[in-house]
């Protein structure tokens, strides 16, 4: 992305939009992306707390979708951002659009766009905002960020809705996905002291228990390497050259003995049959600077259930090109596994290194694909309450 000059208002960059176009001379050159206006659809509006100037974090994407029973919900968890000039509110905005190929392409929020177009509109699609500013932020909790957002989707729906859940994160998004599920848990397990803790343990319950599947693209669970430090440095310093990155970036360090406890208390959190799923990138970030996250940290939560993304670097392996490139056709794979089916595609032969599968309440599904013999890594098969299962 290219900067402002010096005179004139510096704007607010998404680290997962890529860095500004380098002029000759430049000490670094990066695998970037190409900067277009951001094209958006229909939001449904974000609701402001009372007293204050805080906005509603969660923002629904596809307010078509009305339903009290959605055939799939999906939760977006979005990446750091830096700059000075910050809205928390626009920071998922960012992360989740495609990667124009040339200056004549939209960039468009994909999220919003392909989904519903390529499930069906009864796909309830949310996306949180949070602040992970690794210049201003003054929230390095990653724990903190997982309890205010319980709260925030606590206050936003009265009830849960029914059908099953899937949870996609991209970066430092991943770890905040981690820390949301293990609070949750944590609700489950307390006693509750007044109306709101009663609330909020039947939501929590509701939403594990419904939680089919989890998708990370790029997620340090065991740390980054130390080229990603190097990198947000050198882009704070883009900005001021005084400027010292936030205390966030520690819960990416590699050897984080936090972070490691995290990852372990999810996995207790979770439930066993659900599916994980890792986006690995393929490209180094530039000619100094390797690969940011690399594949054994990226892949520690999903055994064999990962893909590698050949032609895309930390900073682009959440935009894709377009719907047939890799990051998106098997994401999409993916959601139709964890929703409300009422045929599999064929195509889910194709995950070899599938474990569990899990279709309960799949009440609409007739019959299965041949092609699920050549899952030859499953080994859990569930399919409870699939009446209509021939």
């Amino acid at each position: 992305m290219e900067h402002s000059s010096s005179r004139r208002k510096r704007k607010d960059v998404d680290v997962s939009q890529g860095p500004p176009k380098k002029r000759k001379g430049d000490a670094m050159r990066i695998h970037g992306v190409i900067n277009t206006p951001l094209v958006l659809g229909e939001i449904a509006p974000s609701s402001s707390r009372q007293g204050t100037h805080v906005r509603d974090p969660v923002h629904d994407l596809n307010p078509n979708c009305t339903s009290k029973n959605p055939d799939l919900t999906i939760i977006f968890f979005h990446g750091i951002v830096y700059g000075i000039d910050h809205g928390i509110d626009d920071n998922w905005k960012q992360t989740w659009t495609t990667r124009p190929m040339d200056e004549k392409e939209e960039c468009i929020c994909w999220p919003q766009m392909w989904i519903p177009k390529d499930l069906n509109d009864n796909v309830k699609i949310l996306s949180l905002s949070y602040d992970s500013n690794v210049v201003t932020s003054v929230h390095n909790d990653v724990t903190e960020i997982g309890r205010n957002l319980i709260q925030s989707l606590v206050s936003r729906y009265e009830a849960l809705w029914d059908g099953p859940v899937a949870m996609v994160a991209y970066s430092f998004g991943g770890l905040v996905l981690k820390s949301l599920v293990v609070e949750m848990r944590k609700h489950v397990y307390q006693k509750q002291k007044n109306e709101l803790d009663v609330k909020t343990h039947f939501f929590c319950e509701k939403l594990l228990k419904n939680l089919k599947g989890v998708v990370f693209y790029s997620v340090p669970h065991a740390g980054s390497a130390e080229d990603l430090s190097k990198y947000f440095k050198w882009q704070c310093q883009q900005i001021n050259k005084d400027t010292i990155p936030s205390s966030l970036l520690k819960n990416m360090e590699s050897f984080n003995p936090q972070m490691e406890q995290l990852s372990i208390d999810f996995n207790k959190s979770i439930c066993d049959n659900i599916n994980i799923y890792a986006f690995v990138e393929g490209l180094p970030i530039d000619k100094e600077l390797g690969i940011l996250v690399p594949k054994a940290s990226a892949i520690r939560l999903a055994d064999n259930n990962y893909y590698i993304v050949e032609d895309a670097n930390h900073l682009t392996i959440c935009k894709p090109p377009s719907k047939g490139h890799l990051s998106y056709s098997k994401l999409l794979e993916c959601l139709k596994i964890f929703m409300k089916l009422q045929e599999l595609p064929t195509s889910i032969g194709q995950l070899t290194a599938l474990q569990n599968l899990d279709l309960n309440d799949c009440s609409s599904l007739q019959e299965l694909p041949t092609s699920i013999g050549q899952l030859t890594a499953l080994q859990n098969l569930h399919f409870n309450d699939c009446s209509n299962l021939q």
